[in-house]
């Protein structure tokens, strides 16, 4: 009977233990969950200019203007601002000959700052030298800024705020397609907000 008794005490012991155990796990998750939640909504603030975060869409775009060019795609990316105000670029996404979805980058543990993408090679059917209704309301519905390069080298900025979009850069001052016409197109002006791109889209002829 005795060494029965010690048996069951000791059984006792081990779910004790393993009680423990589990507790400590979760009490240690809980702690995790929040050190997590304090540094995603805490911790990160915008400390990185505006003026650098376009300087950096800038540099990114560039790099991407001939794939984007040789591939006949639109290529997209995330700008992010980590705990060492530095900026750093998400994996590069690629979308088709007139669309890239920035919807689905993972910035965990970073501070998005800007969006931008590439608006793919010269077509003669798409106004691809100004940014769409839908750049735009991407922008404000973030809401990020918005950076897109031109088959004509152009370079523009998408406020979110105000939802204008400002040309920073005429043609060639990033790498150009080859096949670009600029007689395809009216010039574009030197911003643009929804009204003026519906604007321009009821220009019906031009003449180069």
């Amino acid at each position: 009977m005795v060494r029965r008794y010690g048996a069951e005490c000791m059984n006792e012991g081990r779910t004790t233990i393993i009680i423990l155990a589990v507790c400590a796990a979760l009490w240690a998750g809980v702690v995790l969950n929040r050190s997590n939640e304090t540094l995603l909504n805490e911790v990160y603030e915008a400390t990185v200019p505006t003026a650098e975060v376009t300087e950096f869409a800038r540099q990114q775009l560039s790099e991407l203007q001939q794939r984007s060019f040789d591939d006949r795609t639109e290529l997209c990316g995330l700008i992010a601002e980590n705990a060492a105000g530095e900026l750093v670029s998400r994996t590069v996404r690629v979308g088709d000959e007139h669309s890239c979805s920035a919807a689905y980058f993972d910035a965990r543990s970073l501070l998005p700052r800007a969006i931008y993408h590439t608006h793919g090679s010269f077509n003669p059917r798409y106004d691809s030298e100004v940014p769409s209704e839908t750049d735009i309301n991407t922008a404000v519905d973030y809401p990020l800024d918005g950076y897109l390069s031109t088959p004509g080298g152009r370079f523009w900025r998408i406020d979110a705020r105000t939802g204008i979009a400002e040309q920073i850069c005429g043609a060639k001052c990033l790498t150009q397609d080859p096949a670009y016409d600029p007689c395809s197109a009216p010039p574009p002006e030197p911003n643009y907000t929804i009204s003026g791109l519906q604007a321009r889209d009821m220009i019906q002829y031009y003449d180069c």
